[in-house]
């Protein structure tokens, strides 16, 4: 269940055509308005990021990673 996303979580999530992974930061907002903060690094997304920052999506778009 995406609610029991926490702070340290690996995600997934699309990035245009690409699936990209990410540790979550934070998870903030009103329940049904939840938003995941999600830091990105070259090596975790797979660099599709130069240098290390941060997005927010709705935790909708947001998936657990299954460790491969």
């Amino acid at each position: 269940m995406k609610e029991d996303l926490k702070v340290g979580d690996i995600v997934a999530f699309l990035w245009g055509v690409s699936e990209v992974h990410g540790t979550v930061a934070e998870v903030y907002g009103a329940k049904g308005n939840r938003q995941v903060v999600i830091a990105l690094d070259p090596e975790t997304s797979g660099y599709v990021v130069d240098e290390p920052t941060t997005v927010s999506l709705p935790i909708a778009d947001v998936r657990k990673a299954v460790a491969a």
